[in-house]
């Protein structure tokens, strides 16, 4: 999955009793030790590992079938499954079936009715009535479509009416399809079979077999499915567009809704597609272990995109509604790549627990960007990855809530609130310099053989590295308890000495944060930089294996004194990296003229890392910047200064700093985007990028009346057409300002353009008006009436209510919406947990970081998803309070 978590208090022990108290493990109960220790499963939400691991000692195999009825303008959907199971001896505590917010009619097993108790989150039913080796459990039931994204979730068209229909069910969602054991490791078939209007195409993990007509509706019958975990399981429903192709052999479809059928490049997704198939298939040295392979495009989905076997779910925004940048076209074809590496590192062969998911997500991270550095058109695919994935990671390993790559997952909650940073981003870093430890034939052979040995099986860590470590004859215990088990981000920097113009010694000093102070051993290259013919080009790379705090690099000895030494050359390692005095100051006499792109990248990341860490005064950053970023013309580049120039537009909203000086910063960025907007070329790239960045910094009449007439068509930018969603970003902002007819504006774009999209950005644009009114009725929307709205809606309001320059309306309502937190604590909807914490900004104050402490010091037991959000505003707050510091001292310096 690509991720863009749920909760009840009494669920922290969730199976709670004496099972609490269990390590976490991999490794199934004994049937010794099950009888030893009773485990009850508490009444409340969410599957705990300890239980998953009690079912799962009860329960030897399973297999499903599943019939379901869908409608179009029902408020839920019917359905009657078939658990033939097989029972690893005779019960001695009742059995659980996962099924949440539903009604069950009837549960019968071997075809007798038996007494059940239900209470919403699952159906129990005792041991006496399950006493033989195997039974077929029938539960007859009902559930609502979802409105959040979750389960089944039920989407209508406002331009057209037509309905569709989707399954999202990662990690503990797909019981709210059917009744069923939701955990990984209970692998199974399933059989399916369909009843849905006649015009609707029904797509699950097997093509159908059969279609009956009946009526006004058809009955879809499909044949018995591989085996694999439920959470990966899918069905999706409606009258979808349907693109077909082939990628030698292997049947392809693309689906989207009708009306976004026109903005779909289908010769992008199935180039995409088989490029990867290409890639794939003779690396893991396993054909493609599935018969079709469909990618459904969906609305109002989650995350970014998820990997059900054989039919992939995508989020609409993949979709561009005008011509797409070649960033955007390389993060489709990474989706694209990432959900099918999980066809086979996680459909085929399975974590046994959330406690892998980071192996999951990272193998299909680190993958996905290896295919398209290999295998694609895009030739700077590692570039992008150290962009934007690694950058998440680097991040995130400095936040407070950072924590193991590996670690124990207690329940289902938890895993919720593990995608993130380190499970995607770190994970997969820490994977792309493995190659490099072992060497890539080795890695790659080691990948293979895990895959091949444990197909359609559930696996563990220790299974993944001993595959790799056999392989390349490495043991990596080592290894693995510095990287895998140990929270934190390292920090290199290299220091030289030089006589008679040559390296006489270097030294790489290795550093780690006091509460996470690990030191590791990785590879990486010492890249030593001289200006040659007017550029500073890389003289000399050398690799390097590091460890410990200092590591004398001899090789060096001898090389031309450099002017600049970068100690992470072609970015090996993961680690922060500080430059040395010298090459600090030869970088900003020579930013431009450093003849590698990626290069330049890496050192404007390194200067915004020490603005990030209150080293380097935020105002010496912007003017730096505003002087040199002008002469760049590497795109990657380009898209990292606009956008760290946008956060520090953002910054200067809220740090204590003279007004007269905030507002000639501000000015100063909003005039710089404009004109580099204005001197892109034509229908470049960059033009769109910098438009991007103009709108999120215009804030002066003049730049106001600027996108008032480009959104008019009074004033017009060659090779820049407005497509829809450009528009809307034009009447956000006239609404951010409450400037000309903006109240017109929206109710005119409305009338042009009433996609769900445009609904969505309307929503948006209502909520940042700087207006008590507009607050007020969304606050209460999201607080008091959220039953009322799809959880997109929600979200775009939620995220919209307080721009950085608007905190006057979040003082004003921070009684309400910490009032409203036992509510949000106390849900089960993780999806809507996430959108409430959007409701506490950027707070650049002592209060605004005392408010927190004091919801986090209250002893109240937060929901995981909320306590790791509400920790990591704290900590930005902070950060912001210590980069105001910074400028202060910088300004009276």
């Amino acid at each position: 999955m690509i991720k863009t978590g749920k909760f009840a208090a009494a669920l922290l022990c969730s199976a709670i009793l004496t099972a609490c108290s269990q390590e976490s493990s991999n490794q199934p109960v004994t049937e010794s030790s099950a009888a030893a220790v009773a485990i009850s499963r508490a009444d409340a939400p969410g599957l705990s590992e300890a239980y998953a691991k009690l079912r799962k000692q009860q329960i030897a195999a399973v297999d499903y079938e599943l019939s379901v009825t869908l409608d179009k303008n029902g408020k839920q959907f019917s359905g009657l499954v078939v658990a033939n199971t097989k029972f690893n001896g005779a019960l001695k505590q009742p059995l659980t079936i996962d099924f949440a917010g539903g009604s069950v009619e009837s549960v019968s097993v071997d075809g007798a009715e038996v007494p059940f108790k239900y209470n919403g989150h699952f159906i129990t039913i005792q041991p006496e009535h399950l006493q033989g080796g195997e039974h077929a459990i029938a539960v007859n039931y009902q559930h609502p479509y979802s409105t959040d994204g979750s389960g089944l979730h039920r989407f209508e068209d406002p331009e057209d009416g037509n309905v569709y229909m989707y399954t999202d069910f990662e990690p503990y969602d797909a019981n709210r399809l059917f009744p069923h054991f939701d955990q990984p490791n209970l692998k199974a078939h399933y059989t399916l079979n369909v009843t849905a209007p006649q015009d609707w195409i029904v797509v699950s993990s097997v093509r159908e077999n059969k279609i009956e007509k009946d009526g006004a509706v058809n009955h879809w019958h499909f044949p018995q499915s591989a085996k694999f975990s439920s959470y990966i399981f899918s069905l999706h429903a409606g009258p979808f567009h349907v693109w077909e192709d082939d990628a030698d052999g292997i049947p392809l479809r693309l689906m989207a809704r009708k009306t976004l059928a026109q903005y779909v490049k289908p010769e992008d997704w199935f180039t995409f597609t088989k490029q990867s198939f290409a890639f794939f298939q003779p690396y893991f040295e396993i054909d493609y272990p599935f018969k079709k392979y469909d990618q459904v495009i969906v609305p109002d989905f989650n995350a970014g995109a998820m990997e059900n076997v054989a039919a992939v779910t995508f989020n609409e925004t993949y979709v561009s509604r005008g011509k797409k940048t070649q960033a955007q076209r390389m993060r489709l074809a990474n989706v694209i790549a990432h959900e099918m590496a999980h066809m086979w590192f996680g459909d085929l062969v399975t974590m046994n627990w959330w406690d892998d998911l980071w192996l999951n997500e990272s193998f299909a991270t680190y993958m996905a960007n290896l295919s398209l550095a290999e295998n694609s058109e895009f030739d700077n695919a590692w570039e992008n990855f150290y962009l934007g994935t690694k950058q998440w990671a680097y991040h995130s390993d400095q936040l407070p809530t950072t924590h193991a790559i590996q670690l124990p997952v207690k329940n289902t909650y938890e895993a919720f609130a593990n995608f993130d940073g380190i499970t995607y981003g770190k994970g997969g870093s820490i994977l792309k310099q493995l190659p490099y430890y072992l060497g890539k034939e080795e890695f790659r052979k080691g990948v293979s053989n895990y895959l091949k040995d444990l197909s359609y099986q559930n696996s563990t860590l220790s299974d993944f590295m001993g595959h790799l470590g056999k392989a390349a004859g490495k043991n990596l215990d080592q290894w693995q308890q510095q990287w895998l088990y140990q929270a934190g981000l390292n920090t290199i920097q290299a220091s030289f000495q030089c006589e008679n113009n040559k390296v006489t010694s270097l030294t790489l000093t290795q550093s780690a944060p006091e509460e996470y102070p690990t030191l590791r051993e990785q590879r990486t290259q010492i890249g030593f930089y001289n200006m040659k013919n007017g550029s500073m080009v890389l003289n000399k790379a050398i690799p390097v294996l590091y460890k410990g705090e200092k590591t004398q690099v001899t090789d060096a000895v001898g090389l031309p004194c450099p002017q600049i030494v970068y100690p992470n050359e072609g970015d090996w390692a993961f680690a922060k990296v500080n430059l040395d005095p010298v090459s600090v100051e030869n970088m900003s006499k020579h930013i431009n003229d450093i003849e590698k792109p990626f290069t330049r990248l890496m050192l404007w990341q390194s200067l915004y890392d020490s603005v990030y860490d209150a080293k380097l005064p935020l105002d010496e950053y912007i003017s730096f910047a505003l002087s040199n970023a002008g002469s760049e013309r590497d795109i990657n580049v380009v898209r990292l200064v606009s956008s760290h120039l946008g956060r520090a537009y953002s910054y200067l909203n809220q740090v204590a700093i003279d007004n007269a000086k905030r507002d000639e910063l501000q000015l100063a960025i909003e005039n710089f985007a404009w004109t580099q907007l204005q001197q892109a070329a034509p229908g470049s790239d960059a033009q769109k990028t910098w438009f991007s960045t103009f709108t999120a910094v215009a804030h002066t009449d003049a730049a106001l009346a600027h996108a008032k007439q480009l959104l008019q068509g009074e004033m017009t930018i060659e090779g820049l057409p407005l497509d829809p969603d450009m528009r809307w970003s034009l009447i956000t902002l006239q609404n951010q300002y409450l400037y000309g007819d903006y109240e017109q504006a929206i109710t005119r774009e409305l009338a042009k353009d009433n996609s769900d999209r445009s609904q969505l950005n309307a929503i948006a644009a209502e909520a940042v008006r700087p207006q008590a009114e507009s607050k007020t009725k969304w606050l209460e929307n999201i607080l008091q009436h959220r039953d009322n709205f799809k959880l997109s809606q929600l979200k775009y309001a939620a995220y919209s209510l307080f721009p950085t320059e608007q905190s006057e309306f979040f003082e004003a309502n921070a009684e309400r919406i910490i009032a409203a937190l036992d509510e949000v604590n106390r849900s089960d909807a993780p999806e809507f947990v996430g959108t409430y914490a959007r409701l506490f900004p950027l707070n650049c104050s002592e209060k605004g970081v005392q408010q927190l402490s004091e919801i986090l010091h209250s002893g109240k037991q937060l929901n995981p998803l909320l306590e790791k959000a509400l920790k990591n505003r704290r900590y930005e707050n902070q950060r912001c309070l210590n980069m105001a510091a910074m400028l202060s001292n910088g300004r009276e310096g």
